[in-house]
């Protein structure tokens, strides 16, 4: 269908204002917070560099991470319509909002990782999730880091259960066992002694991220580190 007539048919409306012609007008773009702090993943208190502290390390968990925005309403209306709608036309106009610079100049890459052969792991979705929804967020936001940090990408993890999301879960107990076994690996050569940055979109409580770390690590990863779009 040509330009003019989706525009007509199914114009494009702000998620933070409502205004017609685009989904984040300038004024909202305004609205988007950077996370401006390294801290630890487990315990949230301020860490060099987004290392997870010595006190807080776990032998198969993750070693650090870093993220590029606060999460606030309007980056969580975006990250839906992205995620649930099926409109990558939305990641579109949010990438042209990242400065890449924030993400070339951050302490973590510039001085944790860069003398390490690295490889980019998006966050893995069951199959039939892929069916669903016709793409993987993840692997999307991995292909735009990817021209930014010129680091290997790589899909050795594999999601072998469908999940539900874990926000829809209460109990601690519950979610995690709806992570239990979520992960696997295609083949354990391509894993042993290997450094790994997993890529989502958000990290709240951060346990899908810890599961698919504790599957890379019990099959021989050196480190596994965490980047996000968003922390909540």
């Amino acid at each position: 269908m040509p330009t003019f007539l989706k525009d007509v048919f199914f114009p494009k409306f702000c998620l933070g204002c409502g205004k017609v012609g685009t989904y984040l007008c300038n004024n909202c773009y305004k609205k988007l917070a950077y996370f401006d702090k390294d801290c630890c993943i487990y315990c949230q208190k301020p860490s060099p560099y987004g290392l997870t502290h010595p006190g807080c390390r776990k032998p198969l968990g993750i070693d650090g991470f870093m993220t590029i925005f606060r999460y606030n309403d309007l980056l969580k209306k975006t990250i839906k319509s992205f995620k649930y709608r099926l409109a990558t036309a939305v990641w579109d106009e949010l990438s042209l909002s990242i400065r890449p610079e924030k993400l070339l100049k951050t302490n973590f890459f510039n001085r944790v990782i860069k003398n390490e052969k690295i490889f980019l792991q998006p966050i893995p979705l069951h199959p039939k999730k892929i069916r669903e929804r016709g793409f993987n967020q993840a692997l999307i936001i991995t292909k735009f880091f990817q021209r930014y940090l010129s680091l290997l990408t790589t899909d050795t993890l594999i999601r072998t259960k469908e999940t539900k999301p874990q926000a829809s879960i209460k109990s601690k107990k519950e979610r995690a066992q709806n992570l239990h076994n979520a992960f696997a690996v295609k083949k354990k050569n391509n894993v042993i002694n290997r450094t790994f940055v997993l890529v989502d979109d958000l990290l709240t409580s951060g346990r899908t991220a810890e599961a698919a770390a504790t599957t890379l690590k019990k099959n021989g990863a050196k480190k596994v580190y965490v980047l996000t779009l968003a922390k909540g």
